[in-house]
């Protein structure tokens, strides 16, 4: 079923080929300068006006979250389903989950929580592109969708100048750990690949280098065309087949407006935030990227993903549950297992949750958890869960949507739903209507031919 969205396209502009040109690129060390005079918008489909002020934070549980230690504990089931951990109760009536998210308990009316979340794969490549592109494919030839922040970069652009359309918070290796991969720009091209943050923002040096200018620049010195004129010839490059350059040109572009604005600059600042704040986030990767997230999107930035893989191989956890220690060959290295992922994701949620409503902002930004699917219902024999695409749990917030509500159910096993299955492609119907993106919207891939955003999926009643 296609579901018609409010806003529509009404003409196409094409990003022009621009005459100066760089090395930036997002996601790496430093800026050399500079093509200047054009808003990062034109290199968009977007059409001014006809976007809402609204904004996404997803929370990418990469590897694979079990639906049993976080939002649909089974209590009564037989040790070996349940597992180790127990459960508590919330402040929504009849909603109990993990005793591993206790934070969690007091914010459960704010959120929508989907106990019915199903996808028909078990593998993390498949699943990942899946759910952040909106395109199944089972062919790893074929896995070169945009993500859903590529899409908003190429059709909808920032909310406010001088920000990026599509930030991404990472380790360095999440590319190499094949789900990370899910969350670039495919057939697109890299110039709609996100704005990527590898530094770790918990660190007292946190810093991001974009937003440097290079040692001979000043900000007087971006203001004087005549220079950049005479610095033509040496940084003109040829044309390449691949559109690198053009890659290169709206980098470039936006990272001139970043430096040479506050918005960016002052949304990465954290010495602008209390110590207290900063404390309820967590003292940690996944807690400072969550606050840094907040900070865009008042900024700006329409789309942001913290992609908490693959710390350790979270959430992957094919060995003991509590303490997943993988054997030390060099290749995996040991992963942490509930014990420490369970209280980082606690503290993380919980402060975004707090902070979207508290500051109003329930209106404009979705929060979205979610990983491309759950875990087995029985603890296998090293103690562990593996990989599970039948059945898993999917949280809500913001957004304007309703909340305080469970939507769907599964069995007494935590195995398939039994109540309202839902799909990746109706989650991404709900996060494209939040953002105003018309599902008939196109994209046009390597091949010529033109792809709609999705080929189907459901608005989500229950939430609207």
């Amino acid at each position: 079923m296609r579901v018609n969205q409010p806003y529509h396209r009404t003409k196409k502009s094409v990003a022009r080929r621009r005459f100066l040109t760089t090395a930036v690129t997002a996601g790496t060390t430093g800026i050399s300068l500079p093509e200047v005079l054009r808003q990062q918008a034109q290199a968009t489909d977007v059409i001014p006006g006809t976007k809402p002020d609204t904004a996404v934070i997803n929370i990418w549980l990469g590897g694979g979250p079990s639906q049993f230690e976080t939002y649909d504990p089974k209590p009564r089931a037989p040790q070996e389903i349940r597992g180790s951990y127990g459960d508590i109760a919330t402040n929504l009536a009849g909603l109990r989950i993990s005793d591993t998210l206790p934070l969690h308990a007091n914010i459960m009316d704010k959120t929508a929580v989907i106990r019915s979340f199903t996808i028909p794969t078990n593998n993390h490549i498949f699943g990942a592109h899946w759910c952040m592109s909106g395109h199944y494919e089972t062919r790893t030839e074929s896995l070169n969708h945009p993500s859903i922040g590529s899409l908003v970069s190429k059709l909808r652009g920032p909310n406010r100048p001088g920000v990026p359309p599509y930030v991404h918070f990472s380790q360095p290796q999440d590319r190499n750990f094949n789900i990370g991969e899910a969350h670039y720009a495919g057939y697109l091209g890299v110039s709609h690949n996100p704005f990527t943050i590898k530094a770790d923002s918990s660190k007292s040096e946190f810093q991001v280098d974009n937003l440097k200018l290079a040692d001979d620049i000043t900000l007087e010195r971006l203001e004087d065309r005549q220079w950049l004129m005479k610095r033509l010839d040496t940084i003109r490059r040829a044309v390449d087949s691949q559109g690198v350059m053009d890659s290169v040109d709206q980098f470039n572009r936006l990272a001139l407006e970043m430096v040479s604005g506050s918005a960016a600059r002052n949304a990465f600042d954290l010495s602008r935030v209390d110590s207290k704040t900063r404390e309820r986030y967590g003292n940690h990767r996944w807690g400072q990227s969550a606050l840094l997230a907040l900070r865009l999107v008042e900024a700006g930035v329409p789309f942001v993903t913290i992609n908490t893989a693959p710390d350790s191989l979270c959430w992957d956890w094919h060995l003991n549950l509590k303490h997943d220690h993988r054997p030390a060959d060099g290749s995996l290295g040991p992963s942490r297992g509930m014990d420490v992922s369970g209280p980082w994701l606690d503290r993380m949620v919980t402060a975004l949750v707090e902070d979207i409503y508290d500051r109003g902002l329930d209106k404009k930004v979705l929060l979205l958890v979610w990983g491309e699917f759950g875990r087995t219902p029985r603890i296998n024999k090293t103690g562990g869960r593996d990989h599970w695409g039948s059945l898993m749990s999917v949280l809500m917030a913001g957004g304007g949507l309703r909340v305080g509500q469970v939507i769907g159910a599964s069995n007494s096993k935590g195995e398939v739903p039994v109540e309202r299955p839902i799909g990746p492609l109706d989650i991404l119907v709900m996060v494209y209507r939040h953002l105003g993106m018309d599902l008939n919207l196109q994209t046009i891939n390597r091949a010529g031919r033109p792809i709609h955003l999705l080929d189907g999926g459901e608005i989500i009643p229950e939430l609207v």
